[in-house]
């Protein structure tokens, strides 16, 4: 073993989070933020945790050997749900006009619309977003003003 295997290993042992998503296409796909472009995919989960770990080898490698630098585990936990947001006063008002058209909170439509946002970033439809965020009570949507 290499002293580059050795440090391949030991960023891998770092608690990065895999996503693991079916996929209707292929069965499963596995991602980690901090590595962009790594993707593996595999029929089953446990083929496309495999092929990841394969993959992040080889990623990490060309990183390392590139002087790439490599991004460290992103925090995930300590996180409560609340967020202090200062947003311009025009766009305070149109979203509280559009939540108030929409039957809901301002809360509850920057969270949609954040879901949405982030869903996007990750491949995801809006349903697959809102059900990962722990969405349950989507905004009613007025079908002439969602067109607009």
């Amino acid at each position: 073993m290499t002293k580059m295997d050795d440090k391949i290993r030991a960023i891998l042992a770092r608690p990065y989070v895999r996503r693991l998503l079916p996929d209707p296409e292929c069965g499963y796909t596995v991602t980690v933020h901090e590595f962009p472009g790594c993707i593996a995919e595999g029929d089953t989960a446990e083929e496309a945790l495999s092929n990841f770990d394969r993959a992040a080898e080889s990623w990490l490698a060309v990183c390392l050997a590139g002087g790439y630098p490599i991004i460290e585990p992103l925090e995930t936990a300590g996180h409560s749900g609340r967020i202090a947001l200062r947003i311009p006063c025009g766009l305070h008002r149109d979203v509280a006009e559009l939540a108030q058209l929409d039957e809901c909170t301002v809360d509850q439509l920057l969270a949609v619309a954040i879901s949405e946002y982030v869903g996007r970033r990750m491949g995801l439809t809006q349903g697959e977003a809102a059900k990962l965020h722990g969405l349950t009570e989507l905004p009613k949507i007025d079908a002439a003003v969602a067109s607009k």
